[in-house]
């Protein structure tokens, strides 16, 4: 014959206070996780998407693609235009808000031939000293900088 077990009572309350606070933990914990993915997700989304506008114009915008592809010296008004766009792609680097891996690949390029173009630099040298204004192209030095040290590194590691 077999014994029937009896559960006591301070086991049932036990387990209660016990399992009550953990399954809340659990419950608090996935949903903390499932916010932080589609968080993720949607900023990857929205980086992507940001990237895609910045080359949509500047591939896309004739007086851009005339600029870029001038042989001659670029005048201040040209310049600004130019380096306008870079800036504003380095504010949402900056900002992380654009996918910096698709701008290095895509517009990396320009920026960087841009940045090293000791024509374009002169002009935004003397406007930061002219005006007092250190923080002329601010964000279009510091993505410059930043894709020279990429391009460095898949240089050295041979990619």
């Amino acid at each position: 014959m077999y014994k029937t077990w009896v559960v006591p009572p301070w086991y049932i309350v036990f387990s209660g206070i016990v399992g009550a606070p953990v399954g809340a933990i659990a419950a608090l914990a996935s949903q903390f996780l499932a916010h932080r993915l589609a968080e993720t997700r949607e900023r990857k989304g929205f980086q992507v998407q940001s990237f895609e506008r910045f080359r949509r114009e500047f591939t896309e915008d004739p007086s851009l693609r005339n600029i870029s592809t001038k042989k001659e010296p670029l005048t201040d008004d040209e310049i600004d235009e130019y380096l306008g766009l870079f800036e504003e792609v380095g504010l949402y680097f900056h900002r992380d808000l654009v996918d910096v891996e698709l701008v290095h690949e895509i517009l990396g390029d320009d920026i960087i031939d841009s940045w090293e173009d000791s024509k374009i630099r002169e002009p935004v040298g003397a406007v930061r000293c002219g005006e007092d204004d250190p923080t002329y192209f601010k964000y279009f030095e510091r993505l410059g900088r930043y894709l020279i040290r990429l391009r460095d590194q898949r240089v050295g590691k041979g990619i």
